[in-house]
């Protein structure tokens, strides 16, 4: 494996972006707006740094994203009137709706993209995966 590490992290950018990909075409939505979706739907009201943190986004990106979300009535953002240097998301009902509506659908593509693969292979990868994880996270820390 140490002769060709770099396959591995290919596979995985070219495995993520297909997956995000597929995701989009079955579920109608993209995925990290559905990750903010869900998030607000578990979360209820948060501050936009609350809901970055937790969904471990980049705070700008974040603002990239909720901005067409606000515009397409998805989600609310307000001033935090305790602290009017916070901006507090709210899911809105259209957004509530949309994930309703396309539950089933994300589920169906969850189920077919998981559907034969070995529960011992799946445990496996999850292992590989958090470790990957742990270590990229490490690795960002100490570039700052």
């Amino acid at each position: 494996m140490n002769e060709h590490p770099p396959n591995l992290l290919q596979q995985l950018g070219r495995s993520s972006r297909a997956m995000y990909s597929a995701f989009e075409g079955r579920v109608g939505e993209a995925l990290p707006r559905w990750r903010i979706l869900k998030a607000l739907e578990d979360l209820g009201t948060a501050s936009q740094k609350r809901l970055a943190c937790h969904l471990q986004m980049d705070p700008g990106a974040l603002t990239r994203q909720l901005k067409p979300m606000e515009a397409g009535k998805l989600v609310r953002r307000d001033t935090d009137p305790a602290d009017n240097r916070q901006t507090l998301v709210t899911l809105d009902e259209a957004g509530a709706a949309l994930l309703r509506a396309a539950a089933p659908q994300r589920q169906a593509f969850f189920d077919q993209a998981l559907n034969g693969i070995d529960a011992s292979e799946l445990a496996a990868t999850l292992r590989v995966l958090r470790l990957l994880e742990e270590r990229f996270r490490g690795m960002a820390a100490d570039a700052r």
